[in-house]
Order: C-alpha cells, then sequence, then structure tokens
C-alpha cells in the first residue's frame, strides 16, 4: 500500500524565535544597504532579509505555499502605494514641463522673505496636505517648489526638507481625505471625526512649538542674497512662459480632492491637466509631454541652477522606489505568514496596565512594525487589531488608540528609510532621509505628546471594562 504523505502542522513561533528573527532580518537589512552605498539603488535588501523569513519559516514547518501567499498579500497591501508614487513621478515631470511648479517658484521668490521662509513653508504644506488629504503629492508639488525657493534664499536645504515633511505630514495625519486617518479611525470602530478631535490633544501643542521652531531658526537664508534671487527669477522666466495662470491647475487639484475624489483618480486628472498645459503654454509636443511624464523633465538653459533644481521628476526615477515599496511589502506579509509579528504584538500585553504603558507599546510597536516590513498600512491595522482588546479591558477608550496609531505609524513613516514616505520624500526633495531627520520637529514632537497625556491622563477618556469601544463622541 503506498503511504500516506505526512501532514506537517505549523507551530507558533516562541518569544525567543521571533525576536531572534526580527534582529536577523534587520540586520541583514542594515548590512545590505551597507554594502550597496544606499537603500534607493535596489531593493536588494529586503529580499535578502526575505530569504531570512522564508529559512524560519520552513524551520517553524510553515508551508511554502503558505509563506508564498502570505508574501503575495503583503505585496496587495501596498499596490495603490505603488501606482501613487508612479503618478506623482509622472505628476512632477509634467507639472515641470508645463510651467507650474517653476510659476510657484517664481512668485514665491517674491513673496517669501528669507527669514519667514521655514515658518511659511510648514505652513504652506500643512495647508496643502490637509485639503488634499495625501502627504506624497504635497511634498511632488508644493514641495518641490518650496525647495526651489529654499536653494534660491540660500537656505539650509535638510532644514527646508524638515519644514516641507513636517507639513505635509500634518495633513496626513489630520485630513479626512487621507487613507491612514480613515485606516486607523477603522482600526478602533471610532467615528472619523470622533478620531480627528482626539487627536488634537497631540497634534496641536506639537504644530505650535514646531511652527515656533522654524520662525526662530532662518536656516541659513541671507536677506543679503537679492542679486542671486533676481538672477534665477530671471532664468525661470527665459526657459518658461511664467504666469500667475499657471497656478490655475493647482486650484483644479485642490476643487477635484475636496470632493473625496480616490487618490488615483486625482493623480490622473492632476496629470492630464499638466499636459494639456504643457501643450497650450509652453509649446511641448505630445511626445514630449510623453517624455516627461515616463523620464522626467530635462531643461537644458545652460544655467546650473535652473538645470538642477528642475531636472527631476518622472515614472523611471521612481521605479527603483516602487520595487522597495513592493520588497517591503512582500516582507511585511513573510514575517506575517510565519507568525513572527503577532507573536511580537502580543508577548508584552499580558503586562500592560495603566493607559501610559498601552500608549508606549503602541507607539513601540508602530515603530518596530514600520522598521521590520516598511509598510504604513501594517504599522496602524496589526497594532491596532492587538491591542484594542487591552484597551477595552483596561476601560481605556478605543479614541487614544487611534490617535496613537497615527502618533506612531502615520508620523514616523517619513523617519524610516525604507517606507514609501521617506524614498518620495528624498526623490522629490532631494535631500537624503538621514539629513532631514534632525529637523522634521513636528513630526518628532507629536509622539512625545501622546506620551504625555497617556501619563497625565489629559485627553485620555475612560469606558468600563465592558463597553464596546465608542463609535461616537
Amino acid at each position: 500500500m503506498p503511504l500516506e504523505p505526512e501532514i506537517r502542522t505549523p507551530r507558533e513561533p516562541t518569544l525567543l524565535e521571533a525576536v531572534v528573527t526580527l534582529v536577523l532580518v534587520f540586520a541583514v537589512v542594515l548590512v545590505g544597504i551597507r554594502l550597496q552605498g544606499g537603500l534607493t539603488r535596489s531593493p536588494l535588501p529586503l529580499l535578502l532579509a526575505l530569504g531570512v523569513v522564508s529559512v524560519v519559516g520552513l524551520q517553524l514547518r510553515v508551508g511554502w505555499n503558505a509563506i508564498q501567499q502570505g508574501l503575495v498579500n503583503g505585496i496587495a497591501r501596498v499596490g495603490i502605494a505603488v501606482f501613487v508614487v508612479l503618478l506623482v513621478g509622472a505628476l512632477v515631470g509634467v507639472w515641470i514641463q508645463a510651467g507650474i511648479i517653476p510659476s510657484l517658484v517664481y512668485y514665491g521668490l517674491r513673496l517669501v522673505t528669507p527669514g519667514a521662509f521655514l515658518a511659511t513653508a510648514f505652513g504652506a504644506c500643512a495647508v496643502m496636505s490637509t485639503v488634499t488629504g495625501t502627504s506624497y503629492g504635497t511634498m511632488g508639488t508644493v514641495g518641490v517648489a518650496l525647495m526651489g525657493i529654499a536653494a534660491g534664499l540660500g537656505v539650509h536645504l535638510p532644514l527646508a526638507a524638515g519644514a516641507v515633511i513636517s507639513g505635509a505630514f500634518f495633513g496626513d495625519k489630520m485630513s479626512p481625505l487621507s487613507e491612514t486617518t480613515n485606516i486607523a479611525a477603522a482600526m478602533g470602530v471610532v467615528d472619523l471625526f470622533a478620531h480627528i478631535r482626539s487627536m488634537l490633544f497631540t497634534t496641536v501643542p506639537a504644530a505650535v512649538i514646531a511652527l515656533g521652531l522654524f520662525l526662530l531658526v532662518r536656516g541659513g537664508a541671507s536677506s543679503g542674497g537679492s542679486q542671486g534671487v533676481e538672477a534665477l527669477r530671471i532664468s525661470l522666466e527665459a526657459a518658461w512662459d511664467v504666469h500667475w495662470l499657471h497656478l490655475l491647475p493647482i486650484l483644479v487639484v485642490l476643487v477635484v480632492t475636496r470632493r473625496r475624489t480616490p487618490a488615483l483618480v486625482a493623480l490622473c486628472l492632476s496629470v492630464l491637466i499638466g499636459a494639456v498645459w504643457a501643450l497650450l503654454f509652453q509649446g511641448a509636443s505630445p511626445v514630449g509631454v510623453v517624455d516627461a511624464a515616463v523620464d522626467g523633465f530635462a531643461p537644458a538653459t545652460g544655467v546650473e541652477a535652473i538645470d538642477g533644481l528642475f531636472g527631476r521628476g518622472g515614472m523611471a526615477a521612481m521605479a527603483p522606489v516602487a520595487m522597495i515599496i513592493i520588497a517591503a511589502g512582500a516582507l511585511g506579509g513573510g514575517l506575517g505568514a510565519i507568525g513572527v509579528l503577532e507573536r511580537a504584538l502580543t508577548a508584552p500585553l499580558s503586562r500592560v496596565r495603566s493607559a501610559g504603558t498601552l500608549v508606549v507599546s503602541v507607539l513601540v510597536s508602530c515603530y518596530g512594525i514600520l522598521v521590520f516590513t516598511g509598510s504604513t498600512t501594517l504599522s496602524l491595522v496589526l497594532p491596532g487589531q492587538a491591542f484594542l482588546p487591552a484597551f477595552q479591558a483596561n476601560g481605556v477608550d478605543a479614541r487614544v488608540l487611534t490617535r496613537t496609531l497615527e502618533d506612531g505609524g502615520t508620523l514616523a513613516s517619513p523617519l524610516v528609510p525604507w517606507t514609501g514616505a521617506a524614498l518620495v520624500a528624498t526623490q522629490m526633495l532631494g535631500v537624503p532621509t538621514l539629513s532631514y531627520l534632525p529637523y522634521v520637529w513636528f513630526v518628532l514632537l507629536v509622539p512625545v505628546f501622546s506620551v504625555i497625556c497617556g501619563y497625565t491622563g489629559i485627553g485620555v477618556w475612560r469606558t468600563t471594562a465592558s463597553d464596546p469601544a465608542h463609535a461616537s463622541e
């Protein structure tokens, strides 16, 4: 008689196995980044870490089919982000060619004073991202223009990038149109606007202090550089048809996004508007527009400042970013398939009692998941699912959980070099993650106030242990 095949039942990893696996994954990624001279060159470090995950999974008797399905699920979670990144690349290339971003720089150089630049950059990006609900789109449009203005004013570029990113993620956190805002609220079964109101306790004080810091610090800006600014403006007029009418596409995009248009649709429409603008006002050919969308726009003015500032964009430039996001999604899916992430998250819950300890635990979990998976979505979903019962059991309202998820997962995403947010920021603004990291003051301050609220009880609402999470306020 033929022998029946042996059925191998997967076993749950021990806490030690989970911790060792995560440490190995982190070490492999860091060593891989060091050896290839940075992450943005290729996703190879993440793929090597995926090999570690596969070996551990097989040791835990997790079948290869299950591991493979985990990879597929992880990639599916980041699918929208990949398309968004590619469309942002097309948007930047076409909007530069169309004269939209150069016109923003031109008028910004006239209106913005050196002393107020950083605060203006923070405020402008905060408004843009709140209205549109997208940090990526904000960095790729207003952010690119502000970096051009910063160069003209002599502002330290990493500091300028810090102001831009701080403002961009203010709106990503607070806008009802933001995907992360809606995901976090859903994780606690909390009304969207109750969730947004709860975030005011940590967001407002952090924003006020960050704004004050951006007002106090000049960042190397020189009020005596008016000749250089004027020369830059003259070069812009020579290279493009610069006119205030070229700012109208930005208003159109703002109106469209206020109607809760999905991000992909809004970005496609923005690229189309830019293409029409380039054809009508800059004398571009249809082939030239396609080239700008695919390969980016490469001005050939002979002016180094102009060619360097505006020679960017295109889907091809964002292709490495897209590949890294896919690899990070696969890594997160693989870690989830072998049970390592779940084991590492649930282990400390038995010792968590106070609201302050719950808040710190959620923040640490969000940071950890971002480091090991590079996925903002997973950094919101996994801790949200794991910690909701603990918040309910300890009588802490779910609004505190959803707020903390955003204070950690959403805002930490531009700090980890292999997340989509950090990669887009580096590509669009031209400043590496570790260079701008010390200056994203709003992003760094919010978790501090989150911990303060947790331990002082300010903005911490209580329920009875048997009550479900509040669905509204």
